[in-house]
């Protein structure tokens, strides 16, 4: 037979309170039995009458004692009931629902109370992120899924030549590499989660991660006919995170720059320490400039300046932003409605020293 927790308090302190009468019965005999002793001529009947009485108005007393404890396992279990009404509720459909802690003592109750918040934020952080990679690979994959079906079925329409199954096929291989390319991001912007990545965090030298970015974009750039510029210095300085992301952050800022950068112009990279105790990382290009009334709205998914190419899913800048923020840094365009686009990324970092590479 089970009790729910309030019963069991309140059961737990009626056995104190029988306890406590039980003593006191027996205090009350002990010392008329000592006095006894200590006087054998005065009525021990008399005392143990006394000792009765005594014991009778306690037990007179009982049934407000009683009440008495009935609201203290009350008040002792309120906390918990409130745990798991809230619990029932979110449990419910209602995910925004978290415990009031602002009116509990500062005791273990509240501390639990706090933990389960924290549980249910980190519980719809996580559906959060499944919702919106929900809705963005539905919105994304939809257009190049379409585009293959549809060219599949003109092909297969009729007899064609060679050249054009050719055609056809080389299209839609193009499509699939961009859903793949859209696919990756997604899946990259799914992962980054602050606290799961920081226990993969080590310090990497700065000047690591632009050399692989150079080594990876400069033929891109020679094929654009685009001057590409690295001017990181000594780049020593360290940064705490991820490398691979960290090269990730900053091949999407060079990748945006090129698509921007007409042939004959130039994409830099600069590198410099910052008064702060941090570091800027910053990709500028010979391109247009985004205008002012895009400039918020480019680190959001999906956006992309008109003009832009339409084959990529605007989702670089974007994942260069939480990259950033996962390391403890920010992303900004730093000069909106200039001609030139500037990016820069700033990024706390750890003072060392390194030998030449």
């Amino acid at each position: 037979m089970s009790f729910k927790f309030r019963s069991r308090t309140f059961l737990y302190l009626l056995v104190l309170l029988g306890l406590f009468v039980a003593s006191q019965a027996t205090i009350y005999t002990a010392v008329e039995y000592t006095h006894r002793r200590a006087n054998p001529y005065e009525s021990f009947r008399e005392g143990l009458e006394e000792v009765v009485e005594g014991v009778g108005l306690t037990l007179l007393l009982l049934p407000i004692l009683a009440g008495v404890a009935w609201g203290l396992a009350r008040r002792i279990t309120r906390p918990l009931h409130a745990v798991a009404a809230t619990a029932k509720r979110i449990r419910g459909g209602r995910w925004e629902e978290r415990i009031e802690t602002a009116t509990m003592p500062d005791d273990e109750t509240k501390s639990l109370a706090e933990t389960v918040n924290a549980a249910f934020d980190g519980y719809a952080g996580a559906l959060k992120k499944l919702e919106r990679f929900s809705g963005d690979a539905a919105h994304q994959l939809r257009n190049p899924i379409a585009a293959m079906r549809n060219l599949g079925e003109v092909a297969l329409s009729r007899s064609r030549t060679a050249a054009e199954y050719r055609e056809t096929l080389e299209t839609m291989l193009g499509e699939l590499d961009r859903l793949t390319r859209i696919v990756e991001q997604l899946l990259q912007l799914s992962r980054l989660d602050a606290r799961a990545l920081q226990a993969r965090f080590a310090l990497i030298p700065l000047r690591f991660v632009v050399e692989q970015v150079r080594q990876i974009y400069q033929p891109l750039a020679e094929a654009r006919g685009v001057d590409f510029v690295v001017a990181a210095g000594s780049a020593d300085e360290r940064v705490d995170g991820i490398e691979e992301l960290l090269v990730e952050l900053l091949g999407n800022l060079v990748d945006n720059a090129l698509r921007h950068t007409p042939k004959g112009g130039t994409v830099r990279i600069d590198v410099a320490e910052e008064s702060g105790g941090g570091v800027r990382l910053a990709v500028t290009d010979s391109g247009p400039g985004i205008p002012d009334e895009f400039a918020q709205k480019i680190f959001d998914r999906f956006s992309q300046v008109p003009g832009g190419d339409p084959g990529k899913a605007g989702l670089g800048l974007s994942l260069a932003a939480q990259i950033a923020a996962v390391h403890g840094g920010a992303l900004a365009l730093a000069n909106p409605g200039e001609p030139g686009a500037r990016f820069e990324c700033r990024l706390p970092i750890v003072k060392a020293s390194f030998p030449p590479a």
